[in-house]
């Protein structure tokens, strides 16, 4: 199973929707400490579904929260903790694929060669490996279209990769 170390944001934009615990079938999903602090705290527990949903996933393993072993960043980039966290313990475990939604922490991933991910190419990602349907891909790169962050353009090469995908036309070149 591969491994894939994922930020607070990438957590919470599969949890709602519906899809981290397909990513922990897929991946054995390791995150920082501050990165459970920032989406698993008992406080957003009791506020906030998706957190509950990410807590039970740690409690069960699926999730699994490791330390970082260096306590400060080899550059001077200005990242929250979370994000600042799991790309020290992505690159402390070999570069392993970083998930992240965070703009800052993308540009600093590809600095230092670090692979990585944003939600909406793990959606397509999911699909290409037939764990989720056409119809739930769709719709979730559609949410993510209004919960997340992205670009018209993000959520469109997404939604353009995944109709590719089932004309049989896949062309997934792009890196994020």
């Amino acid at each position: 199973m591969s491994q894939m170390v994922a930020d607070s944001s990438s957590l919470i934009l599969l949890a709602r929707c519906n899809l981290v615990e397909r990513v922990c079938d897929l991946f054995e999903v390791i995150v920082p400490p501050a990165v459970t602090s920032e989406v698993a705290s008992q406080r957003l527990v009791r506020e906030y579904s998706d957190a509950s949903l990410i807590s039970d996933l740690i409690s069960k393993g699926a999730i699994r929260t490791q330390s970082v072993a260096r306590a400060g960043f080899p550059l001077s980039i200005s990242l929250d903790q979370g994000e600042k966290e799991a790309l020290l313990l992505a690159i402390e475990l070999g570069k392993l694929q970083l998930a992240t939604d965070d703009g800052k922490a993308i540009k600093a991933a590809r600095f230092l060669g670090v692979p990585f991910a944003i939600t909406p190419k793990i959606v397509v990602e999911l699909h290409r490996l037939q764990r989720i349907s056409f119809k739930m891909a769709t719709e979730s790169s559609e949410m993510l279209g209004r919960i997340g962050r992205y670009s018209p353009e993000i959520i469109g090469d997404a939604l353009l990769s995944l109709v590719e995908q089932k004309n049989g036309k896949a062309d997934n070149r792009k890196d994020t």
